[in-house]
């Protein structure tokens, strides 16, 4: 039998092997070797005993059968997920020709009503005042079927489509592309997770998600976005909610609302519950938000849906970028999600939650996680969020245009990144000298580096004002700081081609208002259909941008 081992070669004298090739059978044997190997390197052909084969010498028939069944599989798959996107597109579609169909029914009862007005009024100007019923039709009540459209939108507005729709929040298949190990935090995070809806009587308000963060004494509490409870058409606390909390596990309990703050959108929700809820708390840590660092963003935002009561997951990466919320604190990432994802976590590839989401078209905008563990403090130790306004409106350094950093830099940006100055609001704040386009990098001698860690520090310093004056005077008023707090920030100026570090006193004596930003969730186009002035359907849209 021929060995069909590879050997390795051994030396031959340079002058022999030239001698070799020179002769003329050598070269014939040569070529039609070259011409042989070469079909069969076309013929995608490698020899057995090439040591650059690496295909591997022999497969059995089991692995090549399972190779089949593995690729039989993922065709399925493949053509299931196809299936499963077609059905969903024709869903909408329907969806939305039926919304069509309402606003044509609708529109022609409203026309077919100014018509019989017009002829009423001419009927009574004629002297013609004869109410009685001549049909023979006495006794038979025929039913009235009537359209109701609330928030309705104005013409060219685009399109109606589905509210809360899901086809934007990721895939059964989105993590993936990830390790096992990012699959099972996520698993173990939505065990905590609940879905939540809120009515206010037999109306709708909204539906999101949450984290529950606490099970004590029989309660368990969970942190989610205020617009559970806001009012639709102003920003105020709709008045005793009713609110659905729908676990993982499919059963549904009734919540509460425990606090409240409309600065960073966020509430708590307690949840009386006889068995134990699985909780999980925010992180703490401020490092994974500093773009100085050199360190994996890679992120998963998780939703809930309620019924039925299935997760929701999107993957992505932080985006140095600023959200156009009001918020200063606010974080950006690329994570696709819809509404229903609205207060659900942000988690990183460690299993941290690293904070709570929002809702908009083009991004999802968080809370950073450290801000939303200081707003749960505040909340347990004074009821409400304690932060000094100050006046300033600031964004990240980082997040500005690169012709506005090019300025900066060519007059000298600071080592550490900070934020600039973009709006001065207060009257307390123009007293001093720190105008729009200044970069401030430290408060009170503490150093930060973006809006975000700026809004932790002025919480910290804005709970311990106020614990310092429960001591003395319990019974102040929370609207007021009734001694003046200052704020000495480490400005750097721009006055024309001249740059200068100064340090600027701010003095404070109010507390930052609930309601100061606005969070521009759209309203929903709500279709109601009666029957003889009885409510029998009612169905959500939005518009197409």
């Amino acid at each position: 039998m021929a060995d069909t081992e590879d050997h390795e070669p051994s030396f031959v004298p340079q002058p022999l092997l030239d001698a070799v090739d020179a002769s003329p059978q050598r070269r014939e044997t040569h070529a039609d070797s070259t011409i042989e190997s070469s079909s069969s390197y076309l013929c995608g052909q490698v020899p057995k005993s090439s040591r650059y084969n690496l295909r591997g010498r022999d497969i059995d028939l089991a692995t090549q059968s399972r190779r089949e069944e593995h690729k039989i599989e993922r065709e399925k798959c493949i053509e299931t997920k196809r299936l499963r996107k077609e059905q969903k597109m024709r869903e909408d579609r329907e969806c939305v020709d039926r919304a069509l169909r309402a606003r044509a029914i609708l529109d022609a009862q409203s026309k077919a009503w100014k018509e019989e007005q017009r002829k009423l009024r001419l009927s009574k100007q004629a002297g013609d005042n004869n109410d009685g019923d001549f049909s023979g039709n006495k006794g038979k009540k025929e039913t009235v079927h009537t359209w109701e459209i609330v928030n309705k939108p104005s013409k060219g507005s685009g399109e109606w489509l589905p509210y809360e729709s899901d086809d934007e929040f990721g895939t059964e298949f989105e993590l993936k592309h990830t390790s096992w190990e990012v699959e099972k935090f996520t698993l173990e995070l939505a065990r905590c997770m609940v879905g939540l809806e809120s009515f206010t009587g037999d109306t709708k308000i909204f539906s999101c998600s949450g984290t529950i963060v606490e099970y004590v004494d029989d309660t368990g509490y969970v942190v989610t976005s205020a617009s559970l409870v806001r009012c639709p058409d102003k920003d105020e606390q709709v008045d005793k909610p009713k609110i659905n909390v729908w676990l993982a596990s499919g059963q549904k309990l009734e919540g509460f609302v425990s606090n409240v703050d409309f600065y960073y959108n966020i509430c708590v929700i307690k949840v009386p519950c006889t068995f134990h809820l699985p909780s999980k708390s925010f992180s703490p840590n401020t490092g994974f938000f500093n773009f100085y660092e050199n360190h994996t963003r890679d992120v998963v935002a998780l939703g809930r849906s309620c019924e039925p009561c299935s997760l929701k997951v999107a993957s992505g990466k932080l985006i140095p970028r600023r959200s156009r919320f009001d918020c200063e604190e606010l974080m950006v990432s690329s994570c696709e999600i819809s509404k229903r994802g609205v207060g659900g976590p942000l988690m990183d590839f460690d299993g941290n939650v690293t904070g709570m989401n929002f809702y908009d078209k083009k991004e999802t905008p968080f809370l950073p996680s450290f801000i939303v563990l200081k707003c749960l403090q505040h909340f347990d130790i004074f009821g409400k969020v304690i932060r000094p306004l100050h006046g300033l409106r600031v964004k990240t350094l980082y997040e500005a245009n690169l012709s506005l950093l090019e300025k900066k830099v060519q007059s000298g940006i600071p080592e550490r990144c900070g934020v600039i100055v973009v709006k001065v609001e207060e009257p307390s704040a123009e007293l001093s000298e720190i105008k729009v386009g200044d970069i401030i990098t430290h408060v009170d001698g503490v150093p930060f580096s973006n809006a975000a860690e700026l809004g932790g520090i002025l919480l910290d310093m804005g709970g311990k004002l106020w614990l310092d004056r429960q001591k003395l005077n319990p019974s102040d008023d929370f609207n007021q700081t009734a001694a003046v707090m200052s704020l000495k920030f480490h400005v750097r100026t721009y006055r024309g081609d001249k740059s200068e570090v100064t340090t600027q006193k701010i003095d404070v004596n109010k507390f930052t208002p609930s309601r100061l930003n606005r969070w521009p969730l759209p309203k929903p186009i709500i279709l109601r259909q009666y029957a003889n002035g009885k409510l029998i359907d009612e169905e959500w849209y939005t518009t197409g941008v």
